[in-house]
């Protein structure tokens, strides 16, 4: 018999958090382990666990201690937990940040049950998801035959930059080119890697091992 997958689950809205509960439970094939309000509470939780979770759901935006906060503290102590975080912020720098905090993937809360689903299997299958990522011939390459794109020297340089806070005028400083060269640089990555975003650019990057999270 198939073991069950374990999660649990920090979101500071009790609805929203019973909400996802009830949901993910509806999947099948998955046990809640522990709930918490915050990030605070969820470290202590965790703690006291022989058994720790396989996939924990986390919010960004709570109280005592926020996702940003949490994720450091169980990356320093479990780093081979896996995190999915689940959030309303759509900014693509604040994205990135998430996964430089070591996040395995990203959705948001209006997203549908289908995606929370795919969402939670392809983390604990592959240790990551981002849903442009996923959708994209440069994943599904990665998946079936593991051949790589290929690359130019500058192309890695600024795919490796995009995991940085630096802006796009910025990253073309740091090159030492102009912006305009930049821009170039990246429509052919999009187009190589079959993504239209730099959050897309970054966990790209990870999943071929040019990025690394710490």
């Amino acid at each position: 018999m198939e073991s069950l997958i374990k999660f649990a689950i920090a979101e500071d809205q009790e609805i929203v958090r019973k909400g996802v509960i009830e949901i993910v439970l509806g999947f099948g094939g998955y046990v809640l382990q522990t709930e918490a309000s915050n990030g605070y509470e969820l470290y202590n939780k965790l703690s006291m666990m022989e058994t720790k979770p396989d996939i924990l759901i986390i919010d960004i935006s709570m109280p005592v201690w926020d996702g940003y906060q949490t994720l450091d503290a169980i990356r320093k102590k479990w780093s081979e937990l896996k995190v999915l975080i689940l959030t309303m912020h759509k900014h693509e720098l604040a994205i990135i940040k998430m996964f430089r905090s070591g996040a395995n993937g990203y959705l948001l809360k209006n997203s549908n049950p289908k995606e929370l689903q795919k969402a939670m299997k392809s983390i604990h299958e592959t240790g990551m998801y981002f849903s442009e990522v996923a959708s994209s011939n440069f994943y599904h390459r990665l998946q079936h035959s593991n051949i790589m794109p290929s690359l130019t020297e500058k192309e890695i340089q600024l795919l490796k930059l995009c995991h940085t806070d630096l802006t796009y005028k910025e990253i073309a400083v740091k090159m030492n080119i102009s912006e305009r060269s930049v821009a170039g640089y990246r429509i052919s990555l999009f187009e190589k890697l079959g993504v239209n975003s730099r959050a897309g650019l970054v966990v790209c990057g990870i999943q071929m091992g040019l990025i690394h999270v710490d």
